[in-house]
Protein backbone atom coordinates (compact mmCIF):
# COMPACT_ATOMS: atom_id res chain seq x y z
CA UNK A 1 0.00 0.00 0.00
CA UNK A 2 1.43 3.62 -0.93
CA UNK A 3 1.52 6.34 1.90
CA UNK A 4 -0.10 9.33 0.28
CA UNK A 5 -0.64 12.80 1.60
CA UNK A 6 -3.38 13.95 3.65
CA UNK A 7 -6.45 14.92 0.99
CA UNK A 8 -8.53 18.40 1.65
CA UNK A 9 -11.39 17.38 0.11
CA UNK A 10 -11.86 13.68 0.14
CA UNK A 11 -14.38 10.59 -0.84
CA UNK A 12 -15.63 10.63 2.07
CA UNK A 13 -17.68 13.62 1.98
CA UNK A 14 -19.22 12.59 -1.87
CA UNK A 15 -22.81 12.24 -2.82
CA UNK A 16 -24.13 10.28 -5.30
CA UNK A 17 -22.41 7.22 -5.11
CA UNK A 18 -22.38 3.67 -6.83
CA UNK A 19 -21.16 0.72 -6.05
CA UNK A 20 -18.64 -1.52 -7.45
CA UNK A 21 -18.37 -5.42 -6.76
CA UNK A 22 -14.98 -7.39 -5.79
CA UNK A 23 -14.95 -11.22 -5.87
CA UNK A 24 -11.63 -12.13 -4.31
CA UNK A 25 -9.71 -15.51 -4.73
CA UNK A 26 -6.93 -16.55 -1.99
CA UNK A 27 -5.25 -19.89 -3.12
CA UNK A 28 -4.45 -21.24 0.24
CA UNK A 29 -6.06 -19.52 2.69
CA UNK A 30 -7.94 -21.21 5.40
CA UNK A 31 -11.69 -20.57 6.41
CA UNK A 32 -12.26 -17.62 7.69
CA UNK A 33 -9.42 -16.01 6.99
CA UNK A 34 -10.11 -12.32 7.45
CA UNK A 35 -10.11 -9.89 4.51
CA UNK A 36 -10.02 -6.07 5.52
CA UNK A 37 -11.45 -3.80 2.67
CA UNK A 38 -10.85 0.47 2.69
CA UNK A 39 -10.30 3.30 0.59
CA UNK A 40 -7.94 6.44 0.98
CA UNK A 41 -10.11 8.69 2.59
CA UNK A 42 -9.77 12.26 4.00
CA UNK A 43 -6.37 11.87 5.86
CA UNK A 44 -6.58 8.11 6.51
CA UNK A 45 -7.49 4.35 5.27
CA UNK A 46 -10.74 4.07 6.21
CA UNK A 47 -12.22 0.54 6.99
CA UNK A 48 -14.73 -0.54 4.60
CA UNK A 49 -16.05 -3.95 5.62
CA UNK A 50 -14.33 -7.39 6.70
CA UNK A 51 -15.14 -9.94 4.92
CA UNK A 52 -13.89 -13.91 5.73
CA UNK A 53 -12.70 -16.15 3.57
CA UNK A 54 -14.79 -19.31 2.64
CA UNK A 55 -13.49 -22.19 0.56
CA UNK A 56 -10.15 -19.86 -0.17
CA UNK A 57 -12.99 -17.13 -1.89
CA UNK A 58 -14.50 -14.06 -0.84
CA UNK A 59 -16.99 -11.29 -1.96
CA UNK A 60 -17.86 -7.68 -1.28
CA UNK A 61 -19.19 -4.67 -2.55
CA UNK A 62 -18.07 -0.90 -2.42
CA UNK A 63 -19.31 2.38 -2.60
CA UNK A 64 -16.85 4.11 -4.96
CA UNK A 65 -17.51 7.76 -6.07
CA UNK A 66 -18.63 8.34 -9.57
CA UNK A 67 -16.74 9.44 -13.03
CA UNK A 68 -13.06 8.69 -11.04
CA UNK A 69 -11.09 5.47 -10.15
CA UNK A 70 -11.03 5.39 -6.28
CA UNK A 71 -8.01 3.84 -4.56
CA UNK A 72 -8.95 0.67 -2.74
CA UNK A 73 -7.32 -2.01 -0.87
CA UNK A 74 -7.79 -5.48 0.26
CA UNK A 75 -5.50 -6.66 3.24
CA UNK A 76 -4.99 -10.15 4.17
CA UNK A 77 -2.49 -12.99 6.36
CA UNK A 78 0.54 -10.73 7.70
CA UNK A 79 -0.59 -7.16 6.01
CA UNK A 80 -0.92 -8.80 2.51
CA UNK A 81 -2.24 -5.77 0.64
CA UNK A 82 -3.97 -5.79 -3.03
CA UNK A 83 -4.10 -2.20 -4.34
CA UNK A 84 -7.38 -1.55 -6.38
CA UNK A 85 -8.27 1.65 -8.62
CA UNK A 86 -11.86 1.00 -9.11
CA UNK A 87 -14.58 2.58 -11.17
CA UNK A 88 -18.24 2.68 -10.62
CA UNK A 89 -20.18 -0.25 -11.95
CA UNK A 90 -17.13 -3.08 -12.16
CA UNK A 91 -16.98 -6.10 -11.23
CA UNK A 92 -13.27 -7.29 -10.38
CA UNK A 93 -12.24 -10.39 -10.05
CA UNK A 94 -8.75 -10.85 -7.54
CA UNK A 95 -6.57 -13.76 -7.55
CA UNK A 96 -3.81 -14.07 -5.03
CA UNK A 97 -2.02 -16.61 -2.75
CA UNK A 98 -1.64 -16.83 1.29
CA UNK A 99 1.84 -16.15 0.81
CA UNK A 100 1.37 -13.14 -1.83
CA UNK A 101 3.77 -13.39 -4.47
CA UNK A 102 1.37 -10.96 -6.49
CA UNK A 103 -1.89 -10.61 -7.29
CA UNK A 104 -4.10 -10.82 -11.01
CA UNK A 105 -6.65 -8.89 -11.35
CA UNK A 106 -9.51 -8.81 -13.82
CA UNK A 107 -12.16 -6.86 -14.81
CA UNK A 108 -11.09 -3.36 -13.69
CA UNK A 109 -7.75 -2.00 -16.15
CA UNK A 110 -6.99 1.04 -14.20
CA UNK A 111 -6.98 -2.01 -10.86
CA UNK A 112 -4.35 -4.79 -13.09
CA UNK A 113 -1.92 -1.47 -13.75
CA UNK A 114 -1.98 -1.29 -9.99
CA UNK A 115 -0.73 -4.63 -9.96
CA UNK A 116 2.16 -3.57 -12.43
CA UNK A 117 2.91 -0.76 -10.41
CA UNK A 118 3.07 -2.59 -6.98
CA UNK A 119 5.22 -5.16 -8.57
CA UNK A 120 7.29 -3.13 -9.29
CA UNK A 121 7.56 -1.02 -6.38
CA UNK A 122 8.18 -3.93 -4.06
CA UNK A 123 10.74 -5.65 -6.08
CA UNK A 124 12.53 -1.76 -6.15
CA UNK A 125 12.06 -1.53 -2.02
CA UNK A 126 13.67 -5.29 -1.34
CA UNK A 127 16.60 -4.90 -3.67
CA UNK A 128 17.32 -0.97 -2.11
CA UNK A 129 16.57 -2.23 1.67
CA UNK A 130 19.11 -5.53 0.60
CA UNK A 131 21.21 -2.92 -0.21
CA UNK A 132 21.19 -0.72 2.25
CA UNK A 133 21.97 -3.57 4.69
CA UNK A 134 25.17 -4.35 3.28
CA UNK A 135 25.87 -0.52 3.62
CA UNK A 136 25.04 -0.51 6.98
CA UNK A 137 27.56 -3.47 7.74
CA UNK A 138 30.13 -2.15 5.56
CA UNK A 139 30.07 1.08 7.06
CA UNK A 140 30.09 -0.45 10.95
CA UNK A 141 32.97 -2.91 9.82
CA UNK A 142 34.84 0.29 8.58
CA UNK A 143 35.16 -0.85 4.74
CA UNK A 144 35.86 2.22 3.69
CA UNK A 145 36.47 0.82 -0.21
CA UNK A 146 33.21 -2.15 0.20
CA UNK A 147 31.33 0.66 1.18
CA UNK A 148 32.13 2.90 -0.69
CA UNK A 149 31.03 0.49 -3.98
CA UNK A 150 27.57 0.04 -2.51
CA UNK A 151 26.75 3.44 -2.11
CA UNK A 152 27.35 3.79 -5.84
CA UNK A 153 25.33 0.95 -6.54
CA UNK A 154 22.65 2.48 -4.25
CA UNK A 155 22.62 5.69 -6.10
CA UNK A 156 22.79 3.85 -9.50
CA UNK A 157 19.62 1.82 -8.38
CA UNK A 158 17.80 4.53 -7.18
CA UNK A 159 18.19 6.81 -10.79
CA UNK A 160 17.42 4.09 -12.64
CA UNK A 161 14.12 3.17 -10.43
CA UNK A 162 13.63 6.89 -10.61
CA UNK A 163 14.14 6.32 -14.73
CA UNK A 164 11.76 4.04 -15.03
CA UNK A 165 8.86 5.90 -13.14
CA UNK A 166 8.94 8.81 -15.03
CA UNK A 167 8.96 6.56 -18.09
CA UNK A 168 5.96 4.85 -17.00
CA UNK A 169 4.60 8.11 -16.01
CA UNK A 170 4.95 9.11 -19.97
CA UNK A 171 3.56 6.12 -20.73
CA UNK A 172 0.62 6.02 -19.07
CA UNK A 173 -0.37 9.80 -18.70
CA UNK A 174 -4.51 9.08 -18.60
CA UNK A 175 -3.87 6.37 -15.58
CA UNK A 176 -4.27 7.26 -12.29
CA UNK A 177 -2.31 4.49 -11.14
CA UNK A 178 0.79 7.12 -11.65
CA UNK A 179 -0.16 9.00 -8.42
CA UNK A 180 1.12 6.69 -6.05
CA UNK A 181 4.28 7.03 -7.42
CA UNK A 182 4.96 10.36 -7.36
CA UNK A 183 4.28 10.06 -3.83
CA UNK A 184 6.97 7.02 -3.11
CA UNK A 185 9.37 7.21 -0.66
CA UNK A 186 11.66 4.17 0.27
CA UNK A 187 11.80 2.51 3.62
CA UNK A 188 14.32 4.64 5.17
CA UNK A 189 11.79 7.93 3.85
CA UNK A 190 13.54 9.45 0.88
CA UNK A 191 11.43 10.37 -1.86
CA UNK A 192 11.69 9.04 -5.15
CA UNK A 193 10.26 12.39 -6.44
CA UNK A 194 11.85 14.85 -3.87
CA UNK A 195 13.40 17.42 -5.74
CA UNK A 196 11.73 20.56 -6.24
CA UNK A 197 12.48 20.42 -10.00
CA UNK A 198 10.18 17.28 -10.07
CA UNK A 199 6.85 19.66 -9.71
CA UNK A 200 7.42 19.72 -14.07
CA UNK A 201 6.41 16.34 -14.21
CA UNK A 202 3.63 16.35 -11.20
CA UNK A 203 1.82 19.51 -13.31
CA UNK A 204 1.94 18.07 -16.33
CA UNK A 205 -0.31 14.47 -14.59
CA UNK A 206 -2.16 16.96 -12.73
CA UNK A 207 -2.90 18.60 -16.25
CA UNK A 208 -4.02 15.63 -17.87
CA UNK A 209 -5.62 13.81 -15.36
CA UNK A 210 -7.62 16.57 -14.62
CA UNK A 211 -9.20 16.51 -18.48
CA UNK A 212 -10.06 12.96 -17.86
CA UNK A 213 -11.34 12.84 -14.52
CA UNK A 214 -11.92 16.30 -13.82
CA UNK A 215 -14.47 15.85 -10.46
CA UNK A 216 -11.32 13.43 -8.91
CA UNK A 217 -10.80 14.72 -5.21
CA UNK A 218 -7.19 12.96 -5.91
CA UNK A 219 -6.14 15.57 -7.90
CA UNK A 220 -6.75 18.35 -5.06
CA UNK A 221 -4.44 17.03 -3.27
CA UNK A 222 -2.23 17.01 -6.10
CA UNK A 223 -2.70 20.48 -7.20
CA UNK A 224 -1.49 21.68 -3.60
CA UNK A 225 1.22 19.04 -4.03
CA UNK A 226 2.10 20.87 -7.54
CA UNK A 227 1.93 24.40 -5.98
CA UNK A 228 4.29 23.61 -3.02
CA UNK A 229 6.77 22.34 -5.40
CA UNK A 230 6.51 25.60 -8.07
CA UNK A 231 7.24 27.17 -5.30
CA UNK A 232 9.92 25.52 -3.74
CA UNK A 233 11.36 25.85 -7.49
CA UNK A 234 10.91 29.55 -7.60
CA UNK A 235 12.54 30.02 -4.46
CA UNK A 236 15.06 27.66 -6.01
CA UNK A 237 15.87 29.82 -8.88
CA UNK A 238 15.66 33.07 -7.21
CA UNK A 239 18.57 32.05 -4.64
CA UNK A 240 20.50 31.34 -7.71
CA UNK A 241 19.89 34.70 -9.54
CA UNK A 242 20.94 36.23 -6.54
CA UNK A 243 24.60 35.09 -6.25
CA UNK A 244 25.45 38.39 -6.70
CA UNK A 245 24.70 39.43 -3.04
CA UNK A 246 24.24 38.29 0.23
CA UNK A 247 20.30 38.51 0.13
CA UNK A 248 17.43 36.82 -1.12
CA UNK A 249 16.02 38.03 -4.10
CA UNK A 250 12.08 39.38 -3.63
CA UNK A 251 10.35 41.14 -6.75
CA UNK A 252 6.35 41.75 -6.43
CA UNK A 253 4.15 44.56 -7.14
CA UNK A 254 3.62 48.00 -5.45
CA UNK A 255 0.46 49.76 -4.99
CA UNK A 256 0.53 51.03 -8.39
CA UNK A 257 1.17 47.18 -10.48
CA UNK A 258 4.98 48.01 -10.97
CA UNK A 259 7.17 45.47 -10.48
CA UNK A 260 9.60 46.14 -7.55
CA UNK A 261 13.17 44.40 -6.99
CA UNK A 262 14.79 44.40 -3.45
CA UNK A 263 18.07 43.70 -4.77
CA UNK A 264 18.49 46.68 -7.07
CA UNK A 265 18.64 48.17 -3.83
CA UNK A 266 21.94 46.95 -3.07
CA UNK A 267 24.34 49.79 -1.96
CA UNK A 268 22.21 51.32 0.17
CA UNK A 269 20.84 50.26 4.08
CA UNK A 270 18.04 48.09 3.45
CA UNK A 271 15.09 47.92 6.49
CA UNK A 272 13.04 44.65 4.99
CA UNK A 273 9.90 44.00 6.78
CA UNK A 274 7.61 41.77 6.43
CA UNK A 275 3.88 42.77 8.13
CA UNK A 276 0.39 42.42 8.39
CA UNK A 277 -1.77 45.46 7.17
CA UNK A 278 -4.89 44.47 9.16
CA UNK A 279 -3.23 44.51 12.32
CA UNK A 280 -3.75 48.05 14.22
CA UNK A 281 -0.23 48.08 16.21
CA UNK A 282 1.76 47.20 12.81
CA UNK A 283 0.06 50.00 11.22
CA UNK A 284 0.89 51.97 14.25
CA UNK A 285 4.66 51.43 14.24
CA UNK A 286 4.82 52.37 10.44
CA UNK A 287 3.73 55.93 12.30
CA UNK A 288 7.54 55.80 14.17
CA UNK A 289 9.00 54.25 11.05
CA UNK A 290 8.04 57.09 9.17
CA UNK A 291 10.00 59.23 11.34
CA UNK A 292 13.25 57.39 10.87
CA UNK A 293 12.95 57.01 6.96
CA UNK A 294 12.12 60.85 6.68
CA UNK A 295 15.54 61.49 8.72
CA UNK A 296 18.02 58.75 6.79
CA UNK A 297 16.60 58.15 3.58
CA UNK A 298 18.49 61.09 1.80
CA UNK A 299 21.68 59.61 3.48
CA UNK A 300 21.14 55.70 1.91
CA UNK A 301 18.20 54.26 4.07
CA UNK A 302 15.73 52.52 2.04
CA UNK A 303 12.38 50.31 3.73
CA UNK A 304 11.35 47.52 1.24
CA UNK A 305 8.01 46.64 3.20
CA UNK A 306 6.33 43.45 1.67
CA UNK A 307 2.54 43.18 3.44
CA UNK A 308 1.38 39.49 3.53
CA UNK A 309 -2.53 39.80 3.28
CA UNK A 310 -4.53 37.89 1.05
CA UNK A 311 -6.81 40.72 0.49
CA UNK A 312 -4.58 42.92 -1.73
CA UNK A 313 -7.16 45.68 -2.05
CA UNK A 314 -7.46 46.10 1.57
CA UNK A 315 -3.52 46.14 1.95
CA UNK A 316 -3.38 49.01 -0.87
CA UNK A 317 -5.95 50.86 0.87
CA UNK A 318 -3.90 51.07 4.00
CA UNK A 319 -0.56 51.57 2.24
CA UNK A 320 -2.27 55.06 0.60
CA UNK A 321 -4.27 55.96 3.93
CA UNK A 322 -0.64 56.02 5.50
CA UNK A 323 0.76 57.45 2.65
CA UNK A 324 3.96 55.02 3.21
CA UNK A 325 6.42 57.21 1.82
CA UNK A 326 8.65 53.75 0.82
CA UNK A 327 8.87 51.09 -1.44
CA UNK A 328 5.54 48.85 0.06
CA UNK A 329 4.87 45.66 -1.87
CA UNK A 330 1.98 42.46 -1.41
CA UNK A 331 2.34 38.85 -1.35
CA UNK A 332 -1.08 37.62 -1.62
CA UNK A 333 -0.27 33.99 -1.41
CA UNK A 334 0.03 34.83 2.26
CA UNK A 335 0.58 31.55 4.14
CA UNK A 336 2.35 29.74 1.18
CA UNK A 337 4.46 32.84 0.48
CA UNK A 338 7.74 32.43 -1.45
CA UNK A 339 9.18 35.35 -0.12
CA UNK A 340 8.37 34.46 3.55
CA UNK A 341 9.88 31.28 3.02
CA UNK A 342 13.11 32.50 1.70
CA UNK A 343 13.81 34.72 4.58
CA UNK A 344 12.11 32.05 7.18
CA UNK A 345 8.84 34.64 8.45
CA UNK A 346 7.51 32.41 10.98
CA UNK A 347 5.34 35.33 12.84
CA UNK A 348 4.51 39.05 11.93
CA UNK A 349 6.17 41.41 11.99
CA UNK A 350 9.40 40.33 11.19
CA UNK A 351 12.54 42.39 10.03
CA UNK A 352 15.59 42.54 8.62
CA UNK A 353 18.27 44.98 8.19
CA UNK A 354 20.68 44.89 5.15
CA UNK A 355 24.29 46.49 4.95
CA UNK A 356 25.16 48.24 2.02
CA UNK A 357 27.20 45.55 0.86
CA UNK A 358 24.22 43.06 1.25
CA UNK A 359 24.96 41.31 4.20
CA UNK A 360 22.09 40.51 6.74
CA UNK A 361 23.07 42.49 9.66
CA UNK A 362 20.53 41.89 12.57
CA UNK A 363 16.54 41.20 12.69
CA UNK A 364 13.57 42.21 14.69
CA UNK A 365 15.32 45.26 16.02
CA UNK A 366 11.58 46.64 16.66
CA UNK A 367 12.77 49.25 19.56
CA UNK A 368 12.94 52.46 17.85
CA UNK A 369 16.10 54.04 19.52
CA UNK A 370 17.92 50.46 18.73
CA UNK A 371 17.03 50.68 15.60
CA UNK A 372 18.34 54.14 14.97
CA UNK A 373 21.67 52.88 16.03
CA UNK A 374 21.71 50.06 13.72
CA UNK A 375 20.91 52.29 10.73
CA UNK A 376 23.34 55.46 12.14
CA UNK A 377 25.98 52.35 12.41
CA UNK A 378 25.95 51.17 8.58
CA UNK A 379 25.16 54.24 6.95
Amino acid sequence: MFSLPLFAALIATCGNRDTARISLTVEGAPDSTEVVVSRLAMNEIQVLDTVYTSKGKAECEVAVAPDSPEFVYMTYGRGNTVSLLLLEGEHVHVSADIAFSGAVVEGSAESALMQRVDSTVRAFNSAFDSLSLLLTEATESKDVDEASAISRELGAMFVKYKQDAIKYVYTHPRSMSVIPLLYQKTSGGVPVFGQATDAILMERVYDTLKTVYPASPYLVSLADEVSLRRNALEMQNRIAAAEEVDFPEIVLSDVNGRQQSLTSLKGKVIVLMFWDASNVEQRVYNSDLKILYDRYHDRGLEIYQVGLNSDKTAWAMQVKEQGLPWISVCDPSAGTSVAAMLYNVSKLPAMYIISRDGSIQSRDVFDMNLLQTEIQRLL
